[in-house]
């Protein structure tokens, strides 16, 4: 029984204290994996924000490129001219088109100013959001124009195309503000094309809240308890806030807005890098920021996420979990010992029983009085005792009828074929048999079929010979003597029912065995006669050349062919047939022929067709021809 301390000390050395050490790892991986968690968030977010800020200026750009195309503010630009003191009326069609351009997309939408081809301003619309008239709701004005209003983008007189150019970001007094210059081409567009321009001021603080509100629906969803634990930075290029989850933060310097450990996080993203790094917050808290620019307002943003709060119900569960550990691993070895005094007697009578079947003691019987694993293992033992003597008695006779069945079905269908041979010649008698020629042909098939009626009472006699396979080398063979003789024999009983159509050369050598050639051409001719039945048809035989180094010959029927799934899983599948009194072993036997000579059988069949088989052999010359 000295095994049972042993046991104990290996538990408690690889069950307990791995438990512990794993709680202690499954502790360090949670926080790792709550790190990963965290920073992919959070850099997905930040990916979000950024993409969803580029996406929001290219669909402005978009609008505003299409109002620089219109054909009503093109022929306006072209033709209006102002007086010197005073403005320009603006006609209705100009309004409404600059009204729904303004009305659009009110929330982001200021303002738009428009310079005919000599650089004077014509008018100004304004979005009055205040209005409930929609009339009144964007005000034009076409005089006493503050200089501000129609400061252009001075590359718009020598651009070549209708590409909106954007400004600096600048502050007003209710928000960050981005001005858009495009030109208006009254001639086809080139650098020196006249033209007029549009000017487009748009409301950036709007499109930046609605940025950062994919963040925030983001972080909220997939981490509800930590959707308040959180916040979104957007910084310029001067390092400034432009935006900040607490609005009270927005438009101050970045040092006054966010806590010292911060700065590493700003230098990163004022020098328009990707990544993410932690900082401290003043209330001595750990956080995690993702930060990437936003190359088209030259902004960085960063998504920060407090990983303090992240990892505080995990480090206290793994505390709890590596103290329930070490209590369940006592518990268990205390019961792991009372448990081994009571099956270890159990466990040496199975091995003693097990080593004593093994050791070729086929009767030994395993008795085990305990009713726990150790008597399903004894019972186990004592069935695949009892199942394995049966097997070595069954085993001799299982052999000895396995090899006579496989030769009954070979010899079965070889004397079938034989049978049906002299059925068709014996068929034809009553009428040929006043014919000296066809008495001499059935003289001469009477002889063949006589013979082979020999071969198959020799394999009776030698049945190892016969399974064995034992052939005759392949050599160089003229297929066309073999190919008229089993037709002789075969086919032309038949003519009087079904038509022969035969298209052969004069030779045709190839290397294989006559004798299970001819085998292979005997059953697919009566395969073809037999298709077709009784129903008259037509059974054509072709051979020649194939691709280079091989031949062919083929035989076909009008028989009622065969379906594809039958030809997919059944057509050479020994003991499968669709004749009512096949074997099953003609196709099968014919196939493993053909491999076994380097060749291959093909099929084309469809139901209700015919079908065609065609063999093609490794060709050869005949010793003495050139």
């Amino acid at each position: 029984m000295r095994i049972r301390p042993k046991l104990l000390l290996i538990f408690m050395a690889l069950g307990v204290v791995p438990l512990v050490a794993l709680s202690v790892v499954n502790y360090l991986s949670g926080v790792r994996a709550v790190e990963a968690e965290l920073r992919d968030d959070a850099q997905r977010d930040a990916v979000a924000v950024a993409s969803y800020v580029e996406r929001g200026l290219s669909e402005r750009e978009e609008t505003i490129a299409s109002l620089a195309h219109s054909a009503v503010v093109r022929d306006y630009v072209q033709s209006a001219t102002p007086p010197p003191s005073a403005g320009v009326d603006v006609p209705e069609n100009v309004q409404a088109e600059v009204r729904a351009f303004l009305q659009s997309s009110p929330k982001y939408h200021v303002a738009v100013a428009c310079l005919n081809a000599a650089r004077q301003p014509l008018f100004r619309a304004e979005l009055n959001k205040k209005s409930q008239d929609e009339a009144l709701a964007v005000r034009f004005q076409t005089q006493d124009f503050l200089p501000n209003n129609f400061t252009a983008d001075e590359r718009v007189w020598s651009a070549s195309e209708k590409t909106p150019l954007r400004s600096a970001l600048w502050r007003e007094l209710d928000g960050s503000a981005l001005r858009y210059t495009i030109p208006v081409f009254v001639e086809p567009e080139s650098a020196s094309s006249q033209r007029g321009a549009l000017i487009v001021d748009l409301r950036i603080d709007a499109l930046l809240d609605d940025a950062a509100s994919v963040a925030d629906s983001s972080l909220a969803s997939s981490r509800a308890s930590l959707a308040s634990s959180h916040l979104v930075v957007m910084l310029d290029s001067a390092g400034n806030v432009v935006y900040h989850t607490n609005a009270a933060r927005k438009y101050q310097p970045v040092e006054k807005a966010m806590p010292p450990s911060f700065r590493p996080v700003t230098d990163a993203m004022n020098g328009g890098q990707s990544g993410w790094r932690f900082y401290d917050s003043t209330e001595g808290d750990r956080w995690l920021a993702a930060y990437m620019p936003v190359s088209s307002l030259n902004l960085s943003v960063a998504v920060a996420c407090d990983y303090s709060i992240a990892v505080e119900s995990l480090r206290r569960t793994g505390w709890i979990s590596m103290g329930l550990t070490l209590l369940l691993g006592l518990l268990m070895a205390a019961l792991l010992w009372l448990s081994l005094r009571r099956t270890a007697r159990s466990i040496e009578r199975v091995t003693e029983g097990a080593v004593a079947i093994a050791g070729g003691r086929l009767g030994e019987r395993i008795e085990v009085r305990s009713s726990d694993e150790t008597r399903l293992l004894a019972e186990t033992f004592n069935a695949m005792t009892d199942r394995l003597r049966e097997q070595i008695a069954r085993e001799a006779e299982t052999r000895q009828f396995e090899s006579f069945m496989r030769l009954s079905a070979v010899l079965t269908h070889d004397l079938k074929n034989s049978i049906l041979a002299l059925s068709l010649l014996v068929s034809n008698m009553e009428q040929q048999f006043d014919h000296e020629e066809f008495r001499a042909d059935a003289m001469k098939s009477l002889t063949e079929a006589t013979n082979k009626l020999r071969s198959l009472v020799a394999k009776l006699s030698e049945p190892v010979r016969s399974l064995s396979g034992e052939f005759k080398l392949p050599r160089p063979v003229d297929l066309i003597p073999i190919i008229k003789r089993v037709l002789a024999r075969m086919a032309e009983p038949s003519v009087s029912l079904h038509e022969v159509e035969i298209s052969l050369p004069s030779s045709l050598v190839a290397v294989v065995d006559d004798e299970r050639i001819e085998k292979v051409v005997e059953n697919l001719v009566l395969n073809a006669l037999e298709a077709m039945g009784t129903k008259k048809g037509k059974l054509r035989v072709e051979a020649g050349l194939a691709e280079e180094g091989f031949v062919f010959f083929s035989v076909s029927d009008t028989g009622p062919g065969m379906t594809e799934q039958f030809q997919r899983t059944k057509l050479f599948r020994p003991f499968a047939t669709t004749k009512p009194q096949g074997v099953g072993l003609g196709l099968y036997t014919c196939r493993e022929l053909i491999k076994a000579l380097g060749g291959r059988i093909e099929v084309e069949s469809k139901r209700g067709s015919g079908a065609c088989f065609r063999v093609v052999l490794p060709s050869g010359q005949i010793a003495g021809n050139a």
